[in-house]
């Protein structure tokens, strides 16, 4: 399995403002993460600690509406690269976003000697921790092949697709009905403190042979597309 495994949001109604960035950097460092690269649009930034000129970084990176890192935790041997950008200059629209945590390291989400359930989770309580910073109306956790929800859809609150997990912002819930998402087949359904609902279908998004079965998904939401 080639493709990367990336946590994905769209939209925002958090970043820009003073501190996001500060908190999405220290969700990863509260998961045991060293922080080792920085960059500011094309200004390319190597430091050792994260410390070093945050201050100065972090000005320069608001007022660019982007920043990106990457970051290792030595104890996962799990290297990440994390995407930030928003706003109307970059992306079209006051509240879009790109916000990625991309990993190449796949192996370990679905070879059995790796244990990918516990990675699955590590990688989901990233997902939710940056759920509360970003403030999302819809986001997921999946391989990056294949279909992809857009900003439109987004917009529109529309529901192309289903990935392994999805987190179902306030907005998405008063759409679909709170009842309708809790009581949907699920290998697992989690509310969220903001009123959204996180909702996975099998315990790894790799070869999980406990996914929940497509068609009573579809079924379920009416809809044509799920992972």
């Amino acid at each position: 399995m080639s493709a990367s495994l990336h946590i994905m949001f769209l939209d925002s109604d958090h970043l820009g403002k003073p501190g996001s960035l500060e908190q999405v950097v220290q969700v990863f460092i509260d998961a045991r993460f060293e922080i080792d690269q920085l960059a500011i649009r094309g200004e390319h930034r190597e430091q050792k600690e994260y410390t070093q000129e945050q201050e100065r970084t972090m000005t320069l990176a608001y007022g660019a509406e982007g920043l990106s890192f990457r970051a290792f935790n030595p104890n996962w041997q799990l290297q990440v690269l994390q995407q930030i950008d928003w706003g109307v200059s970059k992306l079209g629209g006051e509240k879009r976003a790109w916000v990625r945590t991309v990993t190449d390291n796949t192996p370990c989400f679905w070879q059995v000697k790796y244990d990918p359930a516990s990675y699955s989770r590590f990688l989901l309580d990233i997902g939710k921790s940056l759920y509360k910073i970003v403030s999302p109306s819809f986001g997921w956790v999946d391989f990056d092949y294949g279909l992809q929800t857009t900003y439109k859809d987004i917009e529109s609150l529309e529901l192309p697709t289903l990935y392994w997990a999805n987190f179902f912002g306030p907005p998405y819930v008063a759409r679909i009905g709170r009842a309708k998402i809790m009581s949907a087949p699920a290998w697992d359904i989690q509310e969220l403190p903001d009123g959204g609902i996180l909702y996975v279908l099998a315990s790894g998004p790799g070869l999980a042979d406990d996914h929940v079965p497509p068609d009573d998904v579809k079924s379920h939401f009416g809809i044509t597309q799920v992972r």
